[in-house]
């Protein structure tokens, strides 16, 4: 039997990293697990809370340190919503009604945890996300500041209000490309490129039917998350038709969100888990039911 660690040893992977809400345990785990088995990646490419850890790793801090990082983190230190700004915006027609959250502790964070200020300092070379409204296209960000990248990427719809980066207005890059396997590949980054590997982290409400009064917002993202499942099918289709080699591990981590940041530990454990349980088996195709 040929272990897909086997396929990756000794390959240039690069390595992409899903969108998946409040996933950046679980991804950091999957980091942690894939460095400590030999695996360097030439290449990072991430969407959302996948992007943030990508840009972690992509510009070199160890993964002992990413995790530790992440698991410090409690509600208030990223919490500050704009509830004034939200209702004068109002009547100015600006976009802060968006999103709760200013996001202004989330970048001051990022600017404390991340190791270099720009695409240009990184280790090793990444890809990013957006979803650009002001265009109506994805975004993708290989160049420029970092920081505001990582928030743009990350700017979770209704959480966090959208993010202006060069004259650009950014929402999360999962409402468009939820693991951007595709536009690695096709970026100049994926030209050298030997094999991909994804981290996939699947919806985790699962299948149900939209109830309650927050039946019109959670049918929409029951929505939404049928569009990214079936845009990732068809990547993974594109891509083996033009021979590109692609390996997915599709991780179910323990539900985490800001009121249940206690399950960090967790989460990240099963990424780590989900990941070397992965290494030490055949390559699995992956289908639309993951």
């Amino acid at each position: 039997m040929t272990k897909l660690l086997d396929r990756l040893r000794g390959k240039r992977v690069g390595v992409v990293l899903s969108a998946g809400y409040f996933g950046f345990y679980g991804h950091a785990g999957f980091v942690e697990g894939l460095l400590s088995s030999g695996i360097t990646p030439r290449a990072w490419a991430g969407t959302s809370a996948g992007g943030m850890i990508a840009a972690f790793a992509a510009a070199g801090l160890a993964p002992a340190r990413m995790a530790e990082l992440i698991l410090e983190q409690r509600r208030e230190h990223f919490w500050d919503p704009d509830w004034l700004g939200i209702a004068a915006d109002a009547f100015q027609k600006g976009h802060r009604a968006s999103g709760l959250l200013k996001g202004q502790r989330f970048v001051e964070l990022l600017g404390q945890f991340l190791p270099v200020r720009d695409f240009a300092s990184l280790v090793t070379p990444l890809l990013l996300v957006a979803t650009n409204l002001s265009t109506q296209a994805p975004q993708l960000m290989t160049g420029g500041e970092l920081a505001s990248a990582v928030h743009a990427t990350c700017a979770y719809p209704g959480l966090f209000q959208a993010v202006r980066r060069e004259g650009q207005l950014l929402w999360d890059g999962g409402i468009v490309d939820k693991a951007p396997a595709l536009a690695l590949s096709e970026s100049p980054l994926g030209k050298d490129l030997d094999v991909l590997l994804v981290h996939f982290l699947p919806s985790r409400d699962g299948a149900k039917e939209p109830t309650g009064a927050l039946a019109y917002a959670s049918g929409m993202a029951s929505g939404f998350a049928a569009i990214r499942k079936d845009h990732f099918r068809l990547q993974l289709a594109l891509l083996e038709a033009r021979g590109v080699e692609v390996h997915v591990v599709t991780s179910r981590l323990p539900p985490v969100s800001p009121k249940e940041m206690h399950r960090g530990p967790d989460a990240v454990k099963a990424g780590r888990e989900s990941l070397l349980a992965a290494l030490e088996r055949a390559p699995e195709k992956w289908s639309f039911e993951d």
